[in-house]
């Protein structure tokens, strides 16, 4: 009598290992992941330098520290410290700005640059508004947003002089 063959079910098991491991891993590895959320700062530092060739041109250098709360199903970076750095090009309040944003939770961090536009209003009584909106990148991720990527889109106001919210929603993956 033999001995049962072991090569019955054994050919089509790794077979079933090898579909997992290059099918299925990778179209998990990089799903997109939907998050949204809000951010909340307060400015730290500013230098600003007056241009002089037009009314209210000013070049300005700034960071700002606050936190952020997801939005959402996706938890993302949910209670994060938020570090921005940004510079803008504005006259009389409008213009374009860039910069990076560092979120920061436990062990894990992501690093975004982004830029956008600043439009400012001012209405017939109060203050003037502004608010500035554009889009981001991811570019650097640690812990377990190592090799992020993706970004997505802002838009904030500033609540004082030296306050302001930004609003945010993208996609990420994290590539293997």
């Amino acid at each position: 009598m033999r001995a049962p063959s072991t090569r019955g079910w054994l050919v089509p098991f790794i077979c079933l290992l090898l579909i997992v491991a290059f099918v299925v891993a990778p179209a998990t590895a990089g799903k997109k992941h939907e998050v949204a959320g809000k951010m909340t700062m307060a400015q730290t530092i500013r230098e600003a330098i007056d241009v002089g060739d037009a009314k209210e041109h000013v070049l300005s250098l700034a960071k700002w520290e606050g936190t952020n709360e997801s939005a959402g199903e996706n938890k993302f970076m949910d209670g994060a410290q938020v570090v921005n750095m940004s510079f803008g090009d504005l006259v009389q309040g409008n213009g374009p700005h860039q910069g990076y944003v560092k979120l920061m939770l436990g062990e894990d961090a992501v690093f975004c640059n982004w830029e956008g536009m600043v439009a400012s209003t001012v209405p017939e009584e109060g203050a003037p508004i502004m608010a500035f909106e554009g889009t981001y990148s991811y570019i650097k991720g640690t812990g377990q947003f190592e090799n992020i990527k993706g970004g997505g889109t802002y838009k904030g106001q500033f609540t004082s002089k030296t306050e302001l919210t930004t609003e945010w929603k993208g996609k990420y993956s994290i590539e293997k």
